[in-house]
């Protein structure tokens, strides 16, 4: 039996101290993870939906777990929403993938959603003409409804998220393979809570992962707390855009088993959310989580947008920053097997297709 003032110690605790030992030793050798084929082995058969169908994490060499091809900030009810010259939107998507292709990437995780300019056909056309799988999601950004939906109900909206994983999007056979909602930085509109009780319902009946953009704790509590009202399990959660916040907030995150997730790695600066950027403090956060007990529960991503509507709102971000610098740097720190985890194994593992579509 432990002594009493051992009692009264925390899990997180024990974990901290656990992970200074382990630090102590070689960085390559943290929490004897398994090795890399045995750690393939345990995604291998975990099914994706991408634009063109669905795949099996055997089928993914390298992974991008947070990217945008085409975004569009005008907003559904503005009449120069989705008005762009779409050749070179979709010419200057290909070039990106292809690029990301040339690096051995061939899995893109999307998050444009409805609101934000989502096209499934320009996503399927760059997939068909890079090789590079994507996977899109349904749910839709913060407040921006579209006209057609502004009357639903939750069940409704619910309903047509549902439609969206397990029949298309817009009319064709393409299927989302998770469900992206967000949040404003100031806490949940009336409209948001909307949407995320939506999507709560729709990930509880088809299974699928939510992935939030909201950078700060408190306000994704919030979100966490209407998605549980809904009879979610935060196991197939993300947390997206969650490096402003601070290192307690990432761990009691995935003590409740969700993912997190940071973003904007090789960015010079955070404009949107004035959250850390350089690669130390990047590592810093991936560190903190896979050391203290929990390496399959952190990704990592540039959060680049390669066409942006209006162009005025185009930011500084490079997607190939993650494999050309980033990885490196993640390896010296962490070793070999858990930066594939966090690159590779855990995104196919976050969005993995709903278990019940």
């Amino acid at each position: 039996m432990l002594p009493n003032a051992l009692m009264n110690v925390s899990r997180r605790s024990l974990l901290r101290g656990s992970a200074k030992l382990a630090l102590a030793g070689a960085a390559v050798h943290l929490l004897q993870p398994m090795s890399a084929l045995a750690q393939s082995s345990a995604v291998a058969d975990l099914v994706l939906e991408t634009v063109t169908g669905p795949i099996t994490g055997a089928d993914v060499e390298k992974a991008m777990a947070h990217e945008h091809l085409y975004v569009d900030f005008h907003g559904p009810n503005d009449p120069k929403y989705m008005d762009v010259d779409w050749q070179s939107a979709i010419g200057a998507s290909i070039a990106a993938a292809q690029e990301l292709r040339g690096q051995g990437v061939n899995l893109i995780i999307e998050w444009t959603n409805i609101g934000v300019g989502r096209n499934v056909l320009l996503l399927r056309d760059v997939a068909r003409k890079t090789g590079v799988n994507i996977v899109c999601p349904t749910g839709i950004y913060k407040s921006l409804v579209p006209p057609a939906m502004a009357e639903m109900s939750v069940t409704q909206m619910a309903d047509h998220f549902i439609g969206e994983l397990t029949r298309g999007v817009d009319g064709t056979s393409i299927r989302s393979g998770f469900i992206k909602i967000a949040t404003t930085e100031d806490g949940a509109t009336e409209t948001d809570r909307k949407i995320h009780r939506a999507a709560g319902i729709a990930a509880k009946e088809t299974g699928a992962t939510v992935a939030l953009h909201s950078p700060h704790s408190a306000t994704t509590e919030g979100v966490v707390g209407t998605l549980l009202e809904e009879g979610f399990k935060l196991d197939r959660f993300v947390w997206g855009h969650s490096q402003p916040s601070g290192h307690d907030a990432h761990l009691a995150m995935v003590e409740r088993g969700a993912t997190v997730q940071f973003d904007a790695i090789g960015a010079r600066s955070d404009p949107f959310f004035e959250g850390p950027t350089d690669d130390a403090s990047m590592l810093d956060r991936v560190e903190n989580i896979v050391a203290n007990g929990f390496p399959n529960q952190v990704i990592l991503s540039a959060d680049a947008s390669v066409f942006v509507n209006p162009a005025v709102w185009q930011y500084d971000r490079d997607a190939t920053y993650v494999y050309r610098y980033f990885e490196a740097k993640l390896i010296e720190r962490l070793g070999a097997e858990n930066a594939q985890r966090v690159l590779r194994d855990n995104v196919i593992r976050a969005f993995r297709r709903g278990d019940k579509v």
